[in-house]
């Protein structure tokens, strides 16, 4: 926990001594991005946190991970990345691999299913990777 708030205030002052100017006039775009591969751990118990790595890469250099997208409804889930972009720069494109972390608390028995949004194919069809995860215990 402390290692994360460090990081927080690190990531602010680095922004204010980069000369960001964040604003009232500066718009926010908020994009859902796509996911590039899970990790799907082998066991799930009723009301424990699993962790899920996520990986995923951001539209561009501009953009830094927000949260999850995330839909439940009864069994089934739906997750894809929400990044967040300041400004209307222009920004190269980001190659770099990220790696957030999923944490999966279940509350009841039975089988979720995961769908992990890919991104759309050449017909603008949504693509996923999907696995079930059994909470048996």
């Amino acid at each position: 926990m402390i290692k994360k708030n460090l990081l927080t205030v690190v990531f602010l002052v680095g922004l204010v001594f980069t000369g960001c100017d964040l604003s009232e006039d500066e718009p926010i775009y908020i994009q859902v991005s796509a996911i590039t591969e899970v990790t799907n751990p082998n066991q799930y118990a009723k009301d424990s946190i699993t962790e899920i790595p996520v990986k995923f890469k951001l539209p561009s250099q501009c953009h830094v991970f927000r949260k999850f997208y995330y839909e439940a409804h009864d069994f089934n889930r739906l997750v894809a990345i929400e990044s967040l972009k300041s400004g209307d720069n222009i920004c190269a494109q980001d190659e770099e691999l990220k790696t957030a972390v999923l944490r999966f608390k279940p509350t009841s028995l039975g089988t979720y299913h995961f769908k992990f949004w890919l991104g759309e194919d050449a017909q603008g069809l949504d693509q996923f990777i999907e696995f079930d995860a059994v909470v048996d215990h």
